[in-house]
Order: structure tokens, then C-alpha cells, then sequence
């Protein structure tokens, strides 16, 4: 099982950050360098989005049903 894998099983928050950031990272080094700035400007449209209000359609949560089990 993977570090980031035995991190989350855990709920280990800060060292499935870390695996995730080192991911992105070696990632980003294999990237052409004109491609990084791209990325960086991609990484900074998503904080726009998050704080922009999401519609709520349920398609997450399952609608506020608990499928899979029953009643």
C-alpha cells in the first residue's frame, strides 16, 4: 500500500498533503519549462473557484439519500 494510501486510511491529514504536494512537484519537474507557467496560472484560476458559491445538486452527497443500504 502507498504512503498516501496508508496516510488517508489513517485520516494522517498533514502527511497526505505532504504525499500529494510531493507528487505535484515531481510532476511539475518533469514539465517543459514554458509549461510551468501554465500550470501555476491553472493552480491559481482553482482558488478563484473556490471561493465562488458552488450550486447545490446533490450529485456528491447523492442527493441526501444514503444509497446503498436499507431501510
Amino acid at each position: 500500500m502507498s504512503t498516501l494510501a496508508v496516510a488517508i486510511q489513517g485520516k494522517r491529514w498533514e502527511l497526505a498533503a505532504l504525499c500529494l504536494l510531493m507528487g505535484v512537484t515531481e510532476a511539475a519537474a518533469a514539465l517543459p519549462p514554458n509549461a510551468v507557467e501554465g500550470l501555476l496560472e491553472v493552480l491559481a484560476g482553482l482558488e478563484d473557484e473556490e471561493r465562488r458559491p458552488r450550486a447545490s445538486t446533490g450529485a456528491r452527497t447523492g442527493g441526501g439519500r444514503d444509497r446503498g443500504r436499507s431501510r
